[in-house]
This record gives structure tokens, C-alpha cells and sequence, in this order.
């Protein structure tokens, strides 16, 4: 005889601006989706309009803030005395929050350089921070008020002797505080975007008032 498998439950809810049902899918994917990539756990779900219209808003913010910031208001630091607070908000993406993290592990740890060759998303270097010589040459290179004189020799590596967040802010000035900002409501908003992956608009369904199962299959004919 064949067996018949129960439904799978699913979990449904209510759009707020219609009273349609809405197929959450499976949800934790949903959250993890759009906490990568603002929208796109909803557009997995099938809301094709609401994800895209997030995705647009959000990473354009996002984007926005670190054009204003030079690409360098996104980084994680948790120095003594000195933490990165903006990035607690800046982590609610986690299309930067994850390179942030893995850049500063990577710069202050054994390699003491970061992954990406133009730095982005590593921290900013101390004063008297240890680090690669192919990492300062790369910074000589590409930043243009670090100077070779900027670094004492520190056989097998070479330490940096100014503060380079100040060389920031005061290269960029307030756009580097007016993009930190865009960056972190950015973050702060994708996490409702998250929450909205997660349980739905605005509730879940009620077994009274939605199905909660899928339809059951079609009765299978006995196997004999």
C-alpha cells in the first residue's frame, strides 16, 4: 500500500494592504537573505515590488554614504577606549558588515594586512600598529597624505607612527561623519526589512483566518 506523507506546514501572513495571503516561504532563509542584501529575502518570497523597491533605497543610502566618506566610514574596531559604535548599526547589511569583520581580523591578526588590496572596509591604522611591508608601501601608494616617513622600520615589519582616522577626518571632513550616518541608517533600517522577511508585514496568519498548511496532494491510488 502507498503511504501518504502529511502537508508541510507553512507559514503565512496577512498583507495589510489587500488581505492577501502571503507564503513566507521559509523564513529564517528570508532574514538571512535580506540581511545580506537588503530586499532580496523578499523577493525570494515572491514580493518581487516590495524587495526590489528595499533593495533600492537601502543600498542606495549605503552607497550613497560611503561615496561621502571616501569608502572609509565602513569598518570594525573594538580597540580599547575606542570603539567602532557606528558599526554596530553599519552591521545591519551584512553585504559590509562581513568583509568589515573579516578585514580587520585579518589586519590584526599574523598577516597584519588586510584581504583587499585597496583597503576597503579595514580599519584605520593606530598609532605605534604593526603591519605588513606590502601594506604600507600599498598605503604610500594609494593614500595621499601617508608618506614613507610615516612608518619606523620594524624588522620583519614596519609600524605606523600617526593616527589615520584623523587623517581621514580631516582630509574629508564632514562627509566623513555625514556618510558614517547614511551608512548606519542604512543598517538600522534594514533590520525592520529583516523583521518583515522574517514574520510577515504585519502578522501572522490564524488558522481561522488563512490556510496555515498547503493544500493537501491529491489522494494516491493504492499501490498493491
Amino acid at each position: 500500500m502507498g503511504t501518504q506523507h502529511p502537508p508541510r506546514r507553512r507559514l503565512i501572513a496577512i498583507s495589510p494592504d489587500d488581505g492577501t495571503a502571503i507564503d513566507l516561504r521559509n523564513p529564517f532563509l528570508a532574514a538571512a537573505l535580506s540581511w545580506l542584501v537588503p530586499g532580496l529575502g523578499q523577493i525570494y518570497q515572491g514580493r518581487r515590488f516590495k524587495g526590489g523597491l528595499c533593495m533600492a533605497a537601502l543600498l542606495g543610502c549605503l552607497v550613497f554614504g560611503l561615496w561621502l566618506g571616501g569608502g572609509r566610514v565602513v569598518y570594525a574596531a573594538w580597540r580599547p577606549g575606542e570603539p567602532r559604535l557606528a558599526f554596530i548599526g553599519q552591521s545591519g547589511i551584512g553585504a559590509v558588515a562581513i568583509p568589515a569583520v573579516l578585514q580587520s581580523l585579518r589586519l590584526n591578526g599574523p598577516a597584519q594586512e588586510p584581504h583587499f588590496a585597496s583597503g576597503l572596509f579595514a580599519p584605520p591604522l593606530r598609532p605605534g600598529q604593526l603591519v605588513s611591508p606590502a601594506y604600507a608601501a600599498r598605503l604610500v601608494r594609494t593614500e595621499p597624505d601617508v608618506g614613507a616617513d610615516d612608518f619606523f622600520d620594524r624588522p620583519p615589519l614596519k609600524q605606523f607612527r600617526r593616527d589615520q582616522l584623523s587623517i581621514w577626518q580631516r582630509r574629508l571632513g564632514r562627509r566623513f561623519e555625514i556618510g558614517t550616518l547614511y551608512t548606519v541608517i542604512a543598517g538600522m533600517l534594514n533590520v525592520l526589512v529583516v523583521l518583515d522577511a522574517f514574520v510577515g508585514p504585519l502578522r501572522t496568519a490564524s488558522r481561522e483566518d488563512t490556510a496555515a498548511r498547503a493544500a493537501p496532494p491529491p489522494a494516491s491510488e493504492s499501490k498493491t
